[in-house]
């Protein structure tokens, strides 16, 4: 994705999110886009498709999305602007601007084996401390790793596995 790709991303996704006064609104449009998105998917040949008109894509974009016209024509405006490559991506800022709106911190973190209900909480209390706001993290086993964890958290690694540990450990010792 080139630069002027981003900043256009930015700025849809940001008009698209302001069109919501409340989280409440934020949060049900963030979930119509989400939602006409994955319905459009299985279009996406026909969505990109030179041969196929600018008013047939529009007709199809309104089929798909009676529900929420809101949507539909934001998507309409994508189009017209050849910009509905960038669709996914638009979605997806248009969710962490939610997060934003909402103070939610997501993060991934990696464990060598399934944690417990109870060691799951902690974590995310301890990101929620940690970055302040409210963690929402997603679990995920990686049987490479010997013990620990390792957690993404807004771009940020935080390498607590033994592996982790092992390394910074020869590092010093090499100094």
């Amino acid at each position: 994705m080139n630069s002027s790709d981003r900043i256009a991303l930015q700025r849809y996704a940001a008009a698209y999110d302001g069109l919501s006064a409340t989280n409440e609104e934020a949060a049900l449009r963030a979930a119509d886009l989400r939602a006409a998105e994955q319905a459009l998917a299985s279009a996406g040949e026909y969505m990109t498709s030179p041969r196929v008109s600018l008013l047939q894509k529009k007709e199809a974009v309104r089929d798909a999305l009676k529900t929420a016209p809101q949507t539909a024509a934001f998507i309409e405006l994508l189009l017209d602007a050849k910009r509905y490559s960038l669709l996914p991506a638009i979605t997806r800022q248009v969710e962490e601007l939610l997060d934003g709106r909402l103070n939610i911190i997501r993060a991934e973190v990696y464990s060598a084996r399934e944690l417990s209900a109870e060691q799951k909480k902690k974590t995310e209390e301890a990101l929620s401390a940690r970055y302040g706001g409210k963690a929402e993290a997603s679990f995920h086993t990686d049987p490479n790793l010997l013990g620990g964890l390792k957690i993404w958290c807004r771009g940020e690694l935080v390498d607590g596995s033994l592996q982790g540990q092992l390394a910074k450990l020869r590092e010093e010792l090499t100094k």
